[in-house]
């Protein structure tokens, strides 16, 4: 059996590859590009492959790198809950959670299964709500939190692009559903406080001209179940209607998508990293996400 390459070098790559760039993965694991560039050349080396390839400014991974990626990822998740078994066979562990409302409802409780069937000693207290965690009194872990990824003194993962469309149950007006913006802004609108309906027409090429009436709401889990009872055209989000299209309760009425600079971040003090815990429901949270 051929020597494994270090633990190290290999948790370099892995982050490497998920950021497709040298500079971000230094960011992530606070050490210099330089650093991260070595450890790749001489991984590189001891396999004899190209790992990586430069496209732009990216350093996009091979489909040799890809494979590999999968089987240290899959490595990596195992030892870290071997390890943490064994530091948390007289009690279990826990982890408290902070994200919005939505994101818990419709994005992570219809996912947990699978982490506690994977984790059954990680115990996880979900706490949804508005107000940021500050992870210093209120006792959070980890949060997914929504924005541009620069908070001060934490640690931020991407997750998840996000973009917005409309969408409705399709039983909606008796299964007869608006084809274009025109015939969607005749129809009965649910108001998200906290979205746009005009950015999206506008961006969709219809210009406003009177504002928009309809049902509002400041709890968009509410406005998206009023979605899927039939109760008009919601402005849904990329990140969470994927599982209510699939399932049929709500359909896509338009191609076109509302595009922001946010994205959904897994996020913590950099140093609760050492936590073997926290860093099993992130790795996770990372593999759910790329599973759409």
């Amino acid at each position: 059996m051929a020597p494994l390459p270090p633990l190290e070098t290999l948790r370099v790559f892995e982050v490497a590859c998920r950021h497709g760039s040298y500079s971000e993965a230094a960011r992530e694991l606070n050490v210099t590009h330089s650093a991260v560039s070595q450890r790749i050349r001489q991984l590189e080396e001891d396999l004899g492959l190209t790992l990586f390839e430069r496209q732009g400014n990216r350093m996009m991974p091979t489909p040799a790198a890809l494979r590999l990626q999968a089987g240290v990822r899959g490595a990596f998740s195992e030892l870290g809950a071997a390890l943490g078994s064994l530091q948390t066979r007289r009690r279990d562990a826990e982890l408290t959670v902070s994200l919005l409302p939505v994101m818990a409802a419709r994005w992570l409780v219809p996912r947990l299964s699978r982490f506690t069937a994977r984790y059954p000693n990680i115990n996880l207290h979900i706490k949804s709500g508005q107000p940021l965690a500050n992870f210093k009194s209120d006792g959070v872990d980890i949060a997914i939190r929504f924005g541009t990824g620069d908070w001060k003194g934490l640690r931020a993962i991407k997750l998840l692009d996000e973009a917005f469309f409309p969408v409705c149950s399709p039983s909606l007006n008796g299964g007869r559903l608006p084809k274009d913006p025109v015939a969607m802004l005749a129809g009965p609108l649910l108001i998200d406080r906290n979205l746009s309906w005009r950015a999206w027409f506008k961006s969709a090429g219809l210009t406003l001209d009177r504002d928009i009436a309809g049902t509002s709401f400041t709890d968009t889990n509410a406005l998206m179940e009023a979605a899927v009872m039939g109760q008009g055209i919601a402005l849904g989000r990329k990140s969470f209607t994927r599982a209510d299209i699939l399932a049929g309760r709500l359909v896509r009425l338009s191609d076109h998508s509302l595009r922001v600079a946010y994205c959904h971040y897994a996020v913590y003090p950099a140093a609760s990293e050492s936590n073997p815990a926290l860093r099993a429901f992130r790795d996770w949270l990372i593999e759910e996400a790329q599973r759409g």
